[in-house]
């Protein structure tokens, strides 16, 4: 495509983006000084259309994007976002605030993409494989109970409350989670390894109450994971003009009701190739209900292996540039909650610290 097309095409979907109304030659003339007579532009669009980069919804009417045309915007026209505004710290800080437990990290994470968007937010967790302990904390709750917490090596918590011999000091308790932690550190959660735990009665012997309930807990089996999906902000979808239309909207948000339909978009092998940031436009999405939508996706991950992907969901006409930003942020941030010190994994508070929950999506 020769410069003053990709110029135009350039033009008509920054302008549609902003508007939502299909674009004029006269208006492109006006408002983007592109140097040429609005029947010059009216030639490059007539031959983007024909090309398939753009649409005209109504024999009077101005150019759309076509689903062609956003891809070429996405894949070459298509400036970075400023950095102003999007903060990574302050989307650690955020995500870092409630992560308390993987579904928290979930949750946040789709709420603030929600948020920052404007559009549907997807958080989703991979059932990947077994996960194996990376440490074991503990946190005295009175003199005779304390709650001990296992860390996996992606940031997912376990956690069961004691019994204690009476009035346990707390750096007895610290003695016993830094011992747990040695002797446990790569083995599987829901059937720690016996040979792992040889020595342990030996070591912590006067604290036999306190190792066999241990040891209980572990053999169990590990539960499924909760919440392996999460979705957020699908009254956004409602704001946007392309979906005014409540059939259309309906039929859009009892496709996402459906797991396997959401599960299937974002293991898309487009998205899973497309590098740290995916785009399907429209028809890519492979679900009739979405044609008029656009998904970006994202990885994040824990030391070792991907954890899940997120998303955003929304009109073809979406922000691309900022939405693609804040994904990636978004994404980062997650990876950076579970891996840093303010992971899952990191210090726990305090029981009865910030406990009331911010209620679900």
């Amino acid at each position: 495509m020769d410069p003053r097309k990709q110029k135009v095409l350039q033009a008509i979907i920054d302008d549609y983006i902003r508007t939502a109304e299909p674009v004029g030659s006269r208006t492109l003339a006006r408002a983007h000084g592109l140097g040429v007579s609005p029947a010059t532009i009216r030639n490059e669009m007539a031959d983007l259309e024909g090309m398939g980069y753009l649409e005209q919804p109504h024999t009077s009417a101005g150019r759309v994007p076509s689903d062609k045309g956003y891809r070429y915007y996405v894949d070459s026209l298509m400036t970075s976002a400023a950095d102003a505004e999007l903060s990574r710290e302050a989307v650690r800080r955020v995500l870092a605030l409630k992560a308390r437990m993987m579904e928290d990290v979930m949750r946040q994470a789709a709420r603030l993409l929600a948020e920052m968007t404007d559009c549907l937010a997807i958080a989703s967790r991979a059932e990947g494989p077994v996960v194996h302990i990376r440490a074991v904390r503990a946190v005295l709750l009175d003199h005779e109970r304390a709650l001990l917490i296992v860390v996996g090596e992606d940031g997912s918590l376990r956690s069961k409350a004691v019994a204690l011999g009476p009035d346990l000091p707390a750096a007895e308790l610290e003695h016993i989670a830094g011992t747990l932690s040695r002797r446990l550190e790569g083995a599987a959660l829901g059937g720690a390894s016996l040979v792992r735990l040889r020595g342990l009665q030996g070591e912590l012997g006067q604290f036999r109450q306190l190792i066999e309930q241990v040891l209980a807990w572990l053999g169990e089996p590990e539960p499924a994971a909760p919440d392996r999906l999460w979705v957020d902000g699908a009254r956004n979808l409602l704001k946007q003009p392309e979906f005014h239309d409540v059939p259309k909207a309906q039929a859009v948000l009892g496709a996402l009701e459906r797991e396997q339909i959401v599960e299937q978009l974002l293991g898309m092998p487009a998205l899973a190739d497309a590098g740290p940031v995916g785009v399907a436009i429209g028809r890519e999405l492979q679900v009739e209900e979405m044609e008029d939508c656009s998904l970006v996706t994202a990885l994040y991950v824990a030391p070792g292996r991907v954890i899940g992907r997120i998303g955003v969901l929304g009109p073809k006409r979406m922000n691309y540039r900022t939405v693609m930003k804040v994904v990636e942020l978004v994404a980062n941030g997650m990876t950076s909650v579970l891996a840093g010190s303010d992971s899952p994994g990191a210090a726990p508070a305090e029981p009865g610290e910030d406990g009331q929950d911010d209620g679900g999506a």
